[in-house]
């Protein structure tokens, strides 16, 4: 929150990401999106008994979404691809609607989370066990995934995440560093390469894109940053403002 300022206006700033984000406590997972560095993903068990496997990242696979809810102690676990919207999904044996991977309920203590889930109903019937061992920002992933539908010749009913580490990627920041006659000069961290969006509103219920820009990387003790002036704030009463990035 920032300070309220001499002039008649003032200005409250937020930093948002594409997830829900909670800071954990030591040893614990916080909710947010994480990176994957590495593991392999491996598909299994048609007719012939074929095993595939794939390093991971690749471009259906490259992000984690972690929600927690700490007063349930619930969580849900999230696959996505390399754009962070579409989720991570395959076609079951006999083809029909696809499963994504969206993993629920899981169950958090102190350093792991456990999804499982028994065979559902038709026409799936799907099935899922993993174990997420986690540290501070950063988790390791095991499991798999499958279906228990008969019938299948040459196609894969088992899937697999094998030693997948992933990092958690920190939120967008953002600070007011000047108000002046010109406006309001935003001053905004992120991730090399990503857009960032930053809104304006006056009641924290409309609000209004006024800068989209991709994030450079630049030499500097606190880089990247990029720099945005709003000059409407020198008309307005209240002015609040938020940001956010994707890839």
């Amino acid at each position: 929150m920032c300070r309220k300022s001499s002039s008649p206006w003032f200005a409250l700033a937020l930093a948002l990401v594409l997830s829900v984000w909670s800071v954990g406590g030591q040893g614990s997972a916080s909710s947010g999106v994480y990176e994957i560095v590495g593991g392999t993903y491996i598909e299994c068990c048609g007719f012939a008994g074929d095993i595939q496997f794939f390093p991971l990242p690749n471009e259906s696979q490259q992000y984690v979404r972690l929600t927690l809810d700490p007063p349930s102690g619930l969580a849900t676990m999230t696959i996505l691809g390399q754009d962070l919207r579409t989720i991570f999904a395959i076609v079951p044996c006999p083809e029909g609607s696809s499963i994504p991977f969206r993993l629920w309920p899981g169950s958090s203590s102190s350093g792991r989370i456990i999804f499982h889930a028994d065979p559902g109903p038709p026409p799936n019937a799907v099935y899922w066990s993993y174990l997420v061992s986690n540290s501070v920002n950063r988790l390791q992933i095991n499991g798999i995934l499958g279906t228990a539908r008969p019938n299948c010749l040459d196609v894969p009913t088992q899937f697999t995440h094998s030693n997948v580490v992933a990092v958690l990627i920190p939120p967008a920041s953002m600070r007011i560093t000047e108000f002046s006659e010109d406006g309001v000069l935003l001053f905004i961290q992120g991730r090399v390469g990503w857009v960032d969006v930053v809104e304006a509103s006056t009641d924290l219920v409309s609000w209004t894109p006024i800068s989209t820009n991709v994030m450079p990387a630049t030499l500097c003790p606190v880089c990247p940053y990029i720099l945005v002036r709003d000059t409407a704030a020198t008309n307005q009463t209240r002015r609040f403002y938020r940001c956010f990035e994707r890839p």
